[in-house]
């Protein structure tokens, strides 16, 4: 056989392997909508809009934006054991973040409203992205909500989150409340009653 063609076969057969690659990714469930007060609108990567209304099971998939209205909450789990709670008027997209040696992140990027997390069984690796700032855990349970002004107010209830801006990061400790802004470094961590801050999550979590 030519070596030119010989090549661009050897070539074009990676460019498959690696085409399908990438298309299992996209097609495999990174997590499943669980339960919904009122409406979760989950919008695909190709613009199909999917709803969930109470309990359920709908699967989740990279690249995808979940929405709650004024007048709902939402609880999904991801396949890593991380539960999110969403409240009113919240949207996020789902990402993903993979670096040599080590393990996938797992990243919601927040534009607006509020989220409950929990991570369980474990260290997860796991990122929550907002206009202003980003929280970065591995097994904690926290509470993060966006201002309209995009002000981030991370409280921890269990664990410590990295909550960093450009401006540089802080460790954020169980039972303390810190606030980013756009331009600033996040503030030091006041004490605050952590636990109260999840009290919106009791109905769609079922306590």
């Amino acid at each position: 056989m030519n070596t030119s063609i010989m090549n661009t076969t050897v070539t074009m057969t990676g460019f498959c392997l690696l085409t399908v690659g990438i298309a299992l990714a996209q097609n495999t469930p990174v997590g499943m909508a669980t339960n919904a007060i009122g409406t979760l609108t989950i919008v695909r990567t190709d613009g199909v809009q999917q709803r969930l209304q109470g309990k359920g099971n709908v699967p989740l998939y990279e690249g995808d934006v979940l929405k709650t209205d004024g007048s709902s909450q939402a609880l999904i789990e991801f396949q890593e054991g991380i539960q999110v709670a969403l409240n009113e008027g919240t949207s996020f997209k789902l990402l993903s973040r993979w670096e040599k040696d080590k393990p996938m992140t797992r990243i919601l990027r927040l534009a607006e409203g509020e989220v409950w997390a929990k991570t369980a069984g474990g260290p997860k690796r796991f990122e929550v992205e907002t206009p202003v700032a980003t929280a970065s855990v591995k097994e904690t349970e926290f509470n993060l909500k966006v201002q309209d002004d995009g002000q981030s107010i991370l409280t921890v209830i269990e664990g410590v989150v990295q909550f960093g801006t450009p401006f540089g990061t802080c460790p954020i400790k169980t039972d303390t409340i810190s606030y980013g802004a756009r331009g600033k470094k996040c503030t030091k961590p006041a004490a605050t009653e952590a636990k109260a801050a999840k009290g919106w999550t009791d109905a769609v979590r079922g306590k």
